[in-house]
């Protein structure tokens, strides 16, 4: 189900801007790019578990009937262990980091790159997804500062495609991005990172958008 649904948007999103004049056809060239590989693995590690879940090989099923059930119990329950079950069974640790569409500034963590989903954390007490619930692309300004005018200039320019988000930088944002001092994040529709900077400007926003329009 979470894969169908990262596929059903990957593809909407992309749909959605050519159609409405914003990216050029080409665009829908990424979607095999970026879905493609996890389709295969999907399929591999389904037919895996279907073998190991329904097999009928007498010692596979005595396994699976008395060694596993206490086994796997003991094993999610393990905080490590279920830190990294959780995003792949949800889905939310694929990575675009070496696809078309990310673009790597050389501004970005040792952890956190272009590609990649854009980290949970917490905005004003709430969870950062509860504010980019629209459909378009989304300019975060980390900064303790006001940036109306740069958010004023994104809605002149690209208010259609784009908003903007001014995000007070602290303790949790500095352990995500490994910074201190003000930046941006530009994110994809499906909350991915199109790029990271620490120019605070439109500059990269611009070239991006143009860059996928083909103009």
């Amino acid at each position: 189900m979470n894969t169908g649904i990262g596929d059903a948007y990957n593809l909407a999103w992309k749909l959605a801007m050519v159609v409405k004049g914003f990216a050029a056809q080409s665009i829908l060239d990424s979607y095999n790019e970026e879905r493609l590989a996890n389709a295969k693995r999907l399929l591999d590690s389904t037919d895996r578990i279907f073998e190991f879940a329904a097999g009928s090989n007498w010692l596979l099923a005595l396994f699976r009937t008395t060694i596993f059930p206490t086994v796997a119990g003991y094993v999610t329950s393990l905080e490590p262990i279920r830190k990294r079950l959780f995003p792949l069974i949800s889905q939310i640790g694929i990575t675009y980091r070496d696809h078309s569409l990310s673009e790597h500034t050389g501004d970005e963590s040792d952890d956190v790159k272009a590609g990649d989903r854009l980290p949970y954390f917490l905005m004003n007490g709430q969870s950062i997804f509860d504010q980019l619930k629209e459909p378009k692309f989304h300019l975060l300004v980390f900064s303790n500062a006001e940036h109306n005018s740069l958010c004023e200039q994104l809605a002149r320019e690209f208010g259609e495609v784009a908003d903007c988000h001014v995000i007070s930088i602290d303790a949790r944002v500095n352990e995500i991005f490994e910074k201190e001092n003000d930046f941006i994040v530009f994110l994809r529709p499906d909350n991915h990172i199109a790029f990271i900077s620490s120019e605070i400007s439109l500059d990269g926003t611009r070239d991006y958008l143009n860059r996928i329009a083909e103009r």
